[in-house]
């Protein structure tokens, strides 16, 4: 039992080394092996044109050189069960084999070549940083604690349209609107009418370049060429041999794509609809006549068509009612009086987006 015991240990050792090899060697894998490689990535290897050999190799990534200009190849391999890569510029790969796939056990060659690079024709003209907006808004507010109390619902809809229609004249991130729209206080319509100073994150209007290997980085020596549109031009590069089958393509994309943060800053002024006690005439304190908002929050627009907002805005609204304890006068015999409501609002916005 003792001799056993012993062998049993070792056997366990043994396995559990194979085990964390197997591990390193899936995590050391970020491409496939290109063509019909073996799966016994232990027998692939690559040898450069200065006869340098790297065995165990597990993985090749398409990439460049820091200078941005000479194509390369990040190889990935395994050393003493650890994975380790290297930048390797393509044109010094002279061979890729695997030992034992060939006819008489010789290597099986996977050849590594450059590729052709491409970059669209013509540079699409920037998008427009204008924008319409359509907001539903759902408005939770204090109660009325004011002295003559004029009866201010603490739920009210609101429905406002925010109108940007000067692009990029404050910047690619700042943008003007107006606004108007149409709000309730319990049975009173009132429009607001004003203007929203809004902060984007990220640049709105703009054409970012993007490049990469299509149809991906993994792609080598496959069967089927890659074949791109008129949208394109060869670029010429310095290489006789070419990979058909991947491209390095130049492209440009819009960069208010997904979700775009902001920061906004509103205010204005209130016009009254027809109800009960609107207007300051007449009343006997027309000079406290004043209604006006102020407000400020964040949201976001996704999907280029989305917008949610949530925010905090002050309002002053005011209510012509009748004075039962003021004297009676000549010139007014039905004496009116000013009241004010000042609201402190929690706004929850939900619309729709349009650029234009």
């Amino acid at each position: 039992m003792r001799r056993m015991l012993p062998r049993r240990i070792g056997l366990v050792s043994v396995a559990t080394l194979l085990l964390l090899e197997v591990a390193c060697a899936q995590d050391c894998q970020d491409c496939p092996l290109p063509g019909r490689a073996s799966k016994d990535a232990k027998q692939l290897y690559v040898l450069l044109r200065d006869r340098v050999r790297i065995e165990q190799c597990r993985s090749f990534v398409r990439s460049f050189l820091p200078d941005g200009i000479t194509q390369a190849v990040r190889i990935q391999y395994v050393v003493g069960g650890n994975c380790r890569d290297t930048l390797v510029p393509i044109s010094s790969i002279l061979e890729v084999g695997t030992v034992g796939l060939g006819l008489d056990d010789h290597p099986r060659i996977f050849p590594i070549l450059p590729v052709r690079q491409y970059e669209r024709r013509v540079r699409p003209p920037e998008p427009s940083a204008s924008f319409v907006e359509v907001h539903a808004i759902g408005g939770v507010t204090g109660k009325d604690i004011s002295v003559r109390r004029i009866g201010s619902s603490q739920l009210f809809p609101s429905l406002e349209v925010v109108v940007a229609p000067f692009g990029t004249w404050l910047g690619k991130r700042w943008a003007l609107g107006l606004l108007a729209g149409a709000s309730s206080d319990g049975a009173r319509w009132r429009i607001p009418l004003g203007g929203q100073l809004r902060y984007w994150f990220s640049p709105q209007g703009e054409i970012t370049r993007a490049a990469g290997y299509q149809p991906d980085s993994c792609t080598f020596n496959e069967q089927t060429p890659l074949v791109l549109g008129d949208d394109y031009r060869e670029v010429p590069v310095p290489y006789t041999q070419l990979d058909p089958s991947a491209a390095y393509v130049v492209d440009y994309r819009e960069q208010s794509s997904g979700w775009q943060p902001f920061l906004f800053l509103e205010g204005g002024t209130f016009l009254n609809t027809d109800f009960a006690g609107a207007g300051k005439d007449p009343s006997l304190n027309p000079e406290e006549y004043s209604q006006w908002f102020l407000g400020a929050g964040a949201g976001t627009t996704a999907w280029k068509w989305l917008v949610i907002a949530v925010g905090y805005r002050y309002q002053r609204l005011n209510v012509r009612t009748p004075c039962a304890i003021c004297p009676p006068s000549v010139d007014a015999p039905d004496n009116f009086i000013v009241n004010t409501a000042r609201l402190h609002c929690v706004l929850f916005k939900v619309g729709v987006h349009f650029r234009f």
